[in-house]
């Protein structure tokens, strides 16, 4: 896997956060993406569409969920529904996670039509930490694509405001100057999305992670963003799409030497980003219902770093 080749917009964020050393030397991780892959029940991809936008695929179930060939390059083969209405080859963001497990990895590449089915050709893929993600297990383990129905949904609806309010989970999708979608978990205790409909305001603080800043940098470069907010007791979501701006608003006084560090607080802010939303989807059938694990702790800033490393 090539090093991750940072652009202007992300070494703008990591430059003000103090973070180029750590960046520079995360520009070669990769770490056991094809395990995580492989343990993953819920992938979330998203597509490039003509307009400029973005449209959100999610395949959840019981584990695994893909089939994957390591040699003589990474490829994820899919199931076929999530080749239906996509045009192909397509550049494509993908993430790999387990909530219950809090596993996560980046899976970008090119979605192309394989033998028999869609398959994922990575070119970027890395595991990430694991903070702030809310645990929960899948009730039902078939294999579900979803949306079911892409339903527009007015910006002041009141299920689109509750649903905002109480969410604890969401995926932010941006795309780099190069045309590359990417898609990060966003998660925090319920109330970390603020919405305002009559001004179409959606802001959220963006805690500290690991110094790359990937979704950042790219929203600095390109504005261009979707956020996919789950509802995991029924299964159900909304996508918000829009046009984003980060700004930085901690910068350490001398520059971060390590990736994970542990804080006094649970969710330290590192910066700000406030989107200006332009339309919405309700997406019923989005994923299998989910269950909250109560008794798995959220791994936060404040856990050990031997918490916080990917494993």
């Amino acid at each position: 896997m090539k090093p991750l080749d940072y652009h202007p917009g992300q070494i703008a964020a990591q430059t003000e956060a103090g973070t180029r050393h750590v960046a520079q030397k995360l520009a070669d991780w990769v770490g056991p993406v094809a395990d995580f892959a492989r343990g993953a029940d819920l992938f979330v991809l998203a597509t490039a569409e003509a307009a400029g936008g973005l449209r959100f695929t999610v395949v959840s179930g019981s584990p695994p969920l893909v089939r994957i060939v390591e040699q003589p390059e990474l490829r994820m083969d899919l199931p076929p529904a999530v080749g239906m209405n996509l045009p192909m080859p397509a550049a494509c963001g993908g993430l790999a996670i387990n909530l219950g497990l809090a596993r996560r990895a980046r899976v970008n590449g090119i979605l192309q039509l394989g033998a028999s089915a869609p398959e994922l050709l990575v070119t970027e893929a890395f595991t990430l930490c694991r903070k702030y993600m809310a645990p929960s297990v899948a009730i039902e383990p078939a294999l579900r694509v979803g949306p079911a129905m892409r339903e527009p949904v007015a910006l002041d609806a009141p299920w689109l405001i509750d649903l905002l309010a109480r969410a604890e989970t969401s995926f932010l999708g941006s795309l780099s100057p190069a045309g590359m979608p990417d898609v990060a978990h966003r998660g925090g205790k319920p109330g970390f999305l603020k919405y305002e409909p009559r001004s179409r305001l959606l802001s959220w603080t963006e805690y500290v992670g690991d110094g790359v800043f990937k979704s950042a940098g790219n929203i600095r470069a390109t504005k261009a963003m979707a956020l996919l907010v789950t509802d995991l007791e029924s299964g159900e979501g909304a996508a918000l799409f829009g046009h984003a701006e980060y700004e930085t608003t901690y910068t350490k006084g001398q520059p971060r030497t390590d990736a994970l560090v542990q804080h006094e607080k649970d969710f330290p802010s590192q910066g700000a980003m406030t989107c200006r939303i332009e339309r919405a989807e309700r997406l019923p059938g989005l994923l299998h219902p989910r269950e909250r694990i109560a008794r798995a702790p959220r791994i936060t800033s404040r856990s050990a770093v031997t918490e916080q490393m990917p494993r």
